[in-house]
């Protein structure tokens, strides 16, 4: 007969598995902050040979970093391993609002020196993530976790301007016949955070995320003006952004 967590015959007693949640479901949501990035907007000017003839634009530049808002949803199943602990796999969906972002891009060259444009657009992303985490359950009603997973995101960019300042052109917005953009990139997350029961199947949870969404082409409309030289299709190419971001929910357990 076994005794203190020894068999008869000497050896330790296997110990019994924590249980698992099984399936289960949360919503949960949050804010955080997101970082800059590098940008790269590219188009043609079409002017008349008598003004010089077409004129490449390759302007560099930054956006703004600053704070953002989501909120989303998950569902998951998770099994009894051993005592130590619990293994995961969910799949979640998250609605990111990063506000509204500026970014200031030169574009020098042998006839226009100083060339500068003020861009503006409200942005945000629609995020899918396959997760896999692992919690480990103590004797307390907390039980810490840690997860990643990778998937993909939707970049949503509108009422884009693009305005000249140097030389000034104003009330032309370059991106005029087509202010808003979407486009798919990766996206990767790491998480830790804990659990705490609040019945036998309901929990609430609190984490911390960084998640790294890549880099993305986004491509807004010609300039058209009677008073401005036509141009092509603008293309703005995103570098990757990251996101630290802090979660609260509340989960249910079936």
């Amino acid at each position: 007969m076994a005794a203190d967590g020894w068999n008869s015959s000497g050896g330790a007693a296997a110990v019994a598995a924590a249980p698992g949640r099984g399936v289960y479901v949360g919503l949960f949501g949050g804010g955080g902050f997101g970082s800059s990035n590098d940008i790269i907007q590219r188009g043609t000017a079409y002017f008349v040979e008598a003004q010089g003839g077409p004129l490449a634009v390759n302007a560099t530049g930054s956006t703004n970093s600053g704070g953002v808002g989501f909120i989303g949803a998950q569902v998951g199943h998770e099994w009894s391993y051993n005592s130590l602990m619990l293994p995961a796999f969910e799949i979640e969906g998250f609605y990111l609002d990063t506000g509204n972002r500026h970014a200031t891009v030169n574009a020098p060259s042998v006839r226009l020196p100083v060339h500068t444009f003020e861009n503006s657009f409200s942005s945000n992303s629609t995020v899918f993530l396959a997760n896999m985490v692992l919690s480990f359950p103590t004797s307390y009603s907390i039980t810490p976790y840690v997860g990643g997973g990778i998937g993909a995101a939707r970049l949503s960019l509108t009422g884009a301007d693009s305005l000249q300042v140097t030389p000034m052109e104003a009330g032309i917005n370059h991106f005029n016949s087509g202010t808003s953009s979407d486009a798919w990139t990766f996206a990767a997350q790491i998480k830790a955070g804990a659990r705490l029961a609040i019945s036998n199947n309901a929990y609430l949870f609190g984490e911390y995320r960084y998640l790294y969404v890549g880099s993305v082409d986004q491509t807004f409309g010609s300039t058209v003006y009677a008073n401005h030289a036509p141009t092509s299709p603008w293309t703005v190419q995103f570098d990757s952004t990251s996101y630290q971001l802090a979660t609260a929910g509340v989960g249910i357990g079936f």
